[in-house]
């Protein structure tokens, strides 16, 4: 995995980087457009002319993954999450934790710290550089307007779900932004034919886009005997492609464990590394060394590999025609590059890709 240079970069993506360092500013574009490197050099530029910056990443994986990949531009970064940020503010600001309104401390009372923040008349000239933008609530960004915060927002509609999740346009009306966001139209990381199934279920969710030009092997889904007969196709895989990462992306951490115990008795421990949220190990992916990675999908966004592995096609039973349902799926497949396969065991391909046609798919049996 490499990182592009400043030099690689497209004119729309310099674009995003040159934007006024006052204000606020929303970016958007499809999966695969770049927003995950322009949000890191537009945080780097803004450190670079004097900014005090922080860069909000999704999730720790991506925190680690950017890190490591682009060390020279996020060392000079405040690289946090949202949550985290939210914390260290409040406890500098307050001496205290920020008012929640759920026992499990993930919800805030965003009308309390409104009203705190006017009265104690807290402000701050920080800079905010979010990707995935549209994942954080709606109050948040109404509170970096109150505190006078500089955000800097990459955003993408089709990976919106979830009530507590913000629109591009709720975004820049709650910045109470005067200019259109500014968008990245071209996909840069899939292939045609993933692009092609992605667009399946873009298109059921409102929105269709270009194809890139790039082309390669038509995505697959294969019906499987066993969990051991596929992770032994992942190994056969990895022998034929040792150059390529692999992503192997579970919805349950039992079977993202399964699946790194077969791999480890097939003797490829030292290859693989798996990333959940609660291993006392989860800080110390390393994305440098370790070609197969296996992540669940709460982990997945920002995420890329050459080759992308979804095992557990059979876990997808909620309604195929939902927004929900589909757009989960357009972000499992654009984190391929290459390849893209996925597998079942039960004797019916589940409903989620049975609508699709063979053109987009090819089918096989174990």
């Amino acid at each position: 995995m490499t990182f592009p240079s400043l030099l690689d970069l497209e004119i729309e993506q310099r674009a995003v980087i040159d934007l006024p360092f006052h204000g606020s500013h929303v970016i958007t574009g499809a999966p695969g457009a770049g927003k995950t490197v322009t949000a890191v050099y537009r945080a780097w530029a803004l450190a670079t002319a004097g900014r005090r910056v922080a860069l909000f990443t999704h999730s720790n994986l991506l925190h680690q993954y950017l890190a490591q990949l682009a060390p020279d531009l996020t060392e000079a970064v405040g690289v946090t999450t949202y949550h985290r940020w939210i914390k260290d503010f409040w406890r500098r600001r307050f001496r205290t934790d920020p008012p929640r309104t759920d026992e499990d401390g993930w919800r805030y009372d965003w009308t309390g710290m409104q009203r705190d923040c006017i009265l104690q008349r807290v402000a701050s000239n920080a800079h905010l550089v979010i990707d995935e933008g549209q994942n954080l609530p709606l109050d948040f960004y109404r509170l970096c307007r109150v505190l006078g915060v500089g955000v800097t927002v990459c955003a993408d509609e089709n990976q919106r779900i979830g009530d507590d999740q913000s629109t591009v346009a709720e975004i820049c009306r709650a910045l109470a932004l005067r200019t259109d966001p500014l968008v990245l139209g071209e996909n840069r990381r899939n292939s045609r034919e993933i692009a092609r199934l992605a667009s399946a279920f873009r298109e059921e969710a409102g929105e269709g886009g270009a194809l890139p030009s790039r082309v390669g092997r038509t995505p697959t889904v294969l019906k499987v005997p066993s969990l051991e007969y596929l992770v032994k196709e992942v190994s056969r895989y990895f022998t034929a492609h040792p150059e390529r990462s692999i992503g192997i992306i579970c919805r349950s951490t039992p079977l993202l464990r399964d699946i790194q115990s077969e791999l480890t008795l097939l003797g490829l421990a030292k290859h693989t590394q798996a990333y959940v949220h609660n291993d006392p190990y989860r800080n110390a992916v390393d994305f440098s060394t370790r070609p197969i990675r296996i992540v669940s999908t709460a982990s997945m966004k920002g995420l890329e590999f050459d080759s992308v592995f979804v095992p557990d096609l059979d876990a997808y039973t909620e309604d195929p025609t939902g927004v929900e349902a589909r757009l989960r799926f357009l972000v499992l497949c654009t984190r391929a590059r290459e390849d893209l396969h996925f597998a079942h065991r039960g004797p019916q391909e589940p409903a989620i890709l049975s609508s699709i046609p063979e053109p987009l798919l090819t089918r096989h049996s174990g």
